[in-house]
């Protein structure tokens, strides 16, 4: 499938429980960044990479709210609202790009919204997105898409750093180039541990996993797995199932800019406090 065709699955299944001061009332993916929702970025990113369908897959407790985006990115919604304000007429958001939005459903986990995503779409070869990190520049997804090999499950990653190793998965690469491989992930290490990997590695070798990535139909069924074999009530995790798929087969890795978190317990730089 050619990069620019390619479906994306947008999720957003999570409660933003780091945040619940406030998320209780409003999804964190709507918490505005540089002037409008952080939603409306990824969908913006996504368009730009090209592809023509997506689907965004939300936790059933904001199904009222996202009847909002439903009308709101419509054209017709798009064009009244133009001229109700006595606006010129402008190019409406993600033009271009065929966006449904479904209630997740199933266990509770990242995992989830993908596979949701999947069935929703029909497809094996996707993009995956998380909508509650954002990119303002629009153009992650179009990068990591276009130095990939589209048979190849791929991820985006931004530089190492200990502080924010806490917040991310270290994924230690091999190989050398503008594209590695993964060879393992160390899922939000403490202070402590991420120096001690830093030292092991050497810090050229580590990187911080974003919310981007590629998928396969090969790493689609490797999800599917590990859904069904993740004990009890356990969550079963999209980077740890990424991780343990890198263990046997090729996972990409690019390295980008580091996105902007929406759920971040304390204000980011680049986002405006709700």
């Amino acid at each position: 499938m050619k990069n620019s065709a390619i479906p994306v699955v947008i999720a957003a299944g999570g409660l933003g429980t780091r945040v619940a001061g406030w998320s209780q009332m409003l999804p964190k993916e709507f918490r505005p960044v540089e002037g409008q929702p952080g939603l409306l970025h990824v969908l913006e990113e996504v368009a730009t990479g090209g592809a023509k369908r997506a689907v965004v897959v939300h936790h059933p407790y904001y199904a009222k709210f996202y009847a909002w985006p439903c009308h709101a990115l419509s054209p017709d919604a798009h064009h009244h609202y133009q001229q109700a304000a006595g606006q010129a007429a402008r190019r409406r958001p993600a033009a271009g790009l065929n966006v449904d939005f479904i209630g997740q459903h199933g266990r509770y986990a990242d995992i989830t919204s993908v596979l949701n995503g999947a069935d929703h779409l029909r497809v094996e070869h996707l993009a995956f997105a998380f909508a509650d990190n954002v990119d303002p520049t629009h153009t992650a997804l179009a990068d990591l898409l276009a130095v990939t090999d589209p048979d190849l499950p791929a991820v985006l990653t931004a530089p190492f750093d200990v502080a924010g190793a806490g917040c991310h998965g270290v994924v230690v690469c091999s190989g050398s180039g503008a594209v590695r491989t993964m060879s393992t992930l160390i899922e939000k290490p403490g202070p402590e541990a991420a120096a001690r990997l830093a030292n092991a590695y050497g810090s050229d070798n580590l990187r911080l996993l974003q919310e981007r990535g590629r998928v396969t139909p090969m790493l689609l069924r490797h999800f599917a797995a590990a859904s069904r074999m993740a004990p009890g009530h356990a969550e079963p995790k999209l980077a740890l199932a990424i991780a343990d798929y890198a263990r046997h087969q090729v996972v990409q890795v690019v390295t980008g800019a580091p996105l902007v978190d929406l759920g971040a317990p304390e204000p980011s730089a680049a986002a405006e406090v709700v």
